[in-house]
């Protein structure tokens, strides 16, 4: 029985953890959205590319140490309650680099539409150059 509840507290408590992360990634990833679709409206497009590109991985850099921790925490509680998290933590780290792929796919993206949107309309179409994310 004490394995039971001390289970279902660690449960819960990762659950919690887990909905919060889950709530800051999205609201972080919203923000750059509605940037990213700020910059492409602009003008200057390459100057807030770049800009976007250091936004971008400032965000990453600060939701590492958030996850690590995390991930630091729930190992020691899955201690305590006699679970192995490590295929936990191999989701949480993949999950990371899922979204650092989409991000940069947003910035190529962003990169590619700057690129038409600075073309003269005299007809003939300019032809894209190969972009990094689609030679992996």
């Amino acid at each position: 029985m004490a394995f039971e509840k001390a289970a279902k507290d660690f449960l819960s408590k990762f659950q919690k953890d887990l909905d919060g992360l889950q709530k800051a990634i999205k609201k972080e990833g919203d923000d750059l959205v509605k940037k990213v679709k700020n910059a492409a409206n602009s003008e200057k497009v390459v100057t807030k590319r770049k800009e976007i590109e250091k936004l971008v991985e400032s965000k990453l850099k600060k939701f590492e140490p958030t996850i690590n921790k995390l991930v630091h925490e729930l190992n020691t509680n899955a201690k305590r309650a006699g679970v192995d998290l490590t295929d936990l933590e191999k989701t949480v780290r993949d999950n990371l680099a899922t979204a650092r792929t989409k991000l940069s796919k947003a910035s190529a993206k962003l990169r590619t539409k700057g690129k038409k949107t600075g073309a003269k309309k005299t007809g003939t179409k300019r032809k894209k150059a190969p972009s990094a994310s689609s030679a992996n």
